[in-house]
């Protein structure tokens, strides 16, 4: 930085009247600049008039004078010592050949009209062109600019007219949708998928609707596609809005028919987490306006005015403990811990409390716990619902709702909640830590029981001359990889023969009762239960047992369409039986 620095004071000095006497009118420099230099470049800088139309070799060397790039050049390092005086003044003593004339920029006699110090005169004031100056354009310039900038301008306009004819032949503007939610993680892996259709082999859905588009490595694709055309920057440059709203809302659509069960996780050679990837990409849908669909908006509406997605007054949600206790199905009753203060907290959640067919899951749990002796209560008309079914869908109802259970969980002295919904479970255990911390354990009911038989607490006396097999619940299985606790439940059960089915464990077929998938394709949904009804069939058992009101609720109703002789039973009621 010294030389150029020195470059620039010596250059100042010299433009100065004192550099060469007050009676100089034009400096050393500047005089021979004058009568040498110009004579080839001219006052603007390329060619003078000897030259004119010749290709001037010497344009590299002294750039248009309107520009400043010179003084760049020879005032700063930004170009390399050997660019600045060292080349100039070599190519001053050399000369070089001008194209089309006889001439040479500086002819080989040249360097005997100049001295040395005559040389160092002239290098000292080229960097005073800039200052010495005005900003110029030549015609030329000024052609080429304007025409980029009306070719610019041409092809904006092109862009946004085909945009309105688009818009105008789908007759409507595309949706853009939002991936602000998404993690980076998970736009890679919208890329990362290698389209092996290893997902088409186990998807539960894909067998009773055999289109291409429910396939999850199709929906990733045809994501991809989307994301990339709304999201390219020439989308963010021109605001120009890609896709058809058709095939968007048939995108849409495709991506709820799935009870996102994460099987094509499991098996996915790339371990997409798909789990988690629907459910965000949901969430982005709905924010786009397309989407949660109009079977959803019948929960979604109840869980608003009501707090549960059954459609029951809030006034109903204990009405099962009530009458389990005037049956004397409960041996005391239970503590309503808006008003008294307990360790446990029993979250009994919606379909337990509102269900007919259900309610015995709540009724058993509820029971088991007395027997226990476990300090435990339940919330009683204050319960809300946990907002599963809201997650699912994508609605941003959901983070209202579960800020407020979490702020009403951690305000109330508990250390552990215990729920035998595998829903409300995976809810609260999973993503209620996304909203802030959770101050209390989080169990399902069959962790719960096998602390108790680790502990010697719970025993069993009764013999079951039952010939069991077991439903692995999505959000017990692959969601929260709960396997081995219902089978040593069921295992500890005296009397119990106890058969696994053909698929079980992280390969255990989805009933589709999760995921929205009930509420938008109630008929595939049912589809998908028969089947696993028939899973059970195959085993010879007698009683199909599972750990979620969901589950059993689903698999309930698709052993009277088939009219299986199978029993549904939660393994509450098991372990009830066996006490």
């Amino acid at each position: 930085m010294k030389r150029p620095i020195t470059l620039i004071f010596l250059s100042l000095l010299l433009s100065t009247p004192l550099a060469f006497g007050q009676e100089e009118k034009l400096s050393l420099g500047e005089k021979i600049y004058r009568r040498h230099c110009l004579s080839c470049h001219g006052e603007g800088g390329r060619g003078g008039q000897p030259n004119i139309g010749a290709k001037n070799p010497a344009d590299e060397l002294i750039p248009s004078l309107n520009t400043g790039a010179l003084r760049v050049a020879l005032t700063t390092d930004e170009f390399g010592e050997l660019f600045n005086r060292k080349t100039v003044r070599e190519k001053i003593l050399k000369g070089a050949k001008v194209e089309g004339t006889v001439n040479t920029v500086s002819m080989p006699g040249f360097a005997k009209k100049l001295t040395a110090k005559e040389i160092e005169a002239v290098l000292n004031y080229l960097p005073e062109l800039a200052k010495l100056r005005p900003v110029r354009y030549r015609s030329g310039r000024i052609v080429f600019l304007g025409a980029s900038w009306v070719f610019i301008g041409l092809v904006s306009l092109g862009l946004l007219v085909i945009r309105r004819i688009t818009i105008a032949e789908v007759g409507g503007e595309a949706p853009r949708l939002p991936v602000d939610n998404l993690y980076r993680s998970q736009l890679l892996e919208v890329d990362a998928c290698v389209g092996c259709g290893e997902c088409l082999n186990f998807c539960p859905v894909y067998p009773h609707d055999e289109r291409e588009e429910v396939i999850p490595r199709a929906k990733i694709n045809s994501l991809k596609d989307l994301i990339t055309s709304q999201h390219s920057p020439l989308t963010d440059l021109f605001g120009y809005s890609a896709g058809d709203p058709e095939l968007i809302s048939e995108l849409s659509r495709d991506l709820y028919e799935c009870s996102v069960c994460g099987q094509c996780h499991i098996v996915c050679p790339s371990r997409i987490d798909t789990v988690e990837l629907w459910e965000s990409l949901r969430a982005s849908f709905v924010r786009a306006g397309s989407g949660p669909l109009e079977g959803h908006m019948g929960m979604v509406n109840s869980i608003k005015s009501n707090d549960n997605p059954w459609e029951q007054p809030r006034s109903r949600r204990t009405k099962w403990a009530e009458r389990a206790l005037r049956k004397g199905l409960l041996s005391k009753e239970i503590k309503d811990l808006s008003r008294e203060r307990a360790e446990v907290l029993y979250y009994v959640g919606c379909t337990a409390s509102f269900d007919a067919n259900i309610q015995e899951v709540a009724i058993n749990t509820a029971e088991l716990l007395n027997r226990l002796n476990i300090d435990y209560g339940i919330l009683g008309l204050q319960e809300v619902c946990c907002g599963s079914v809201l997650h699912r869908v994508g609605h941003p109802e959901y983070s209202r709702l579960a800020r407020g259970n979490l702020d009403q969980f951690n305000s109330m002295g508990i250390k552990t909640i215990v729920t035998s919904c595998a829903g409300c479970y995976r809810t609260i255990r999973l993503n209620y830590p996304e909203l802030g911390e959770l101050k209390f354990e989080t169990l399902h009911l069959v962790e719960f029981l096998v602390r108790m038989l680790e502990e010697g607490k719970l025993r069993f006396t009764k013999e079951l001359p039952l010939k069991v097999t077991y439903h692995d619940p999505c959000h017990l299985g692959r969601h929260n990889n709960l396997y081995e606790e219902p089978r040593k439940i069921l295992g500890s059960l005296p009397g119990i023969k106890f058969i696994e089915m053909e698929r079980t464990r992280e390969y255990s077929r989805c009933c589709g009762a999760g995921g929205g998938l009930k509420a938008g394709f109630s008929e595939i949904q049912g589809k998908m239960a028969a089947q696993r009804i028939k899973d059970a069939e195959a085993t010879g058992a007698d009683t199909l047992v599972s750990a979620c009101p969901f589950c059993q609720q689903a698999l309930k109703t698709a052993i009277i369409q088939i009219n299986s002789p199978i029993k549904m039973r939660d393994i509450t009621e098991l372990v009830n039986m066996a006490r």
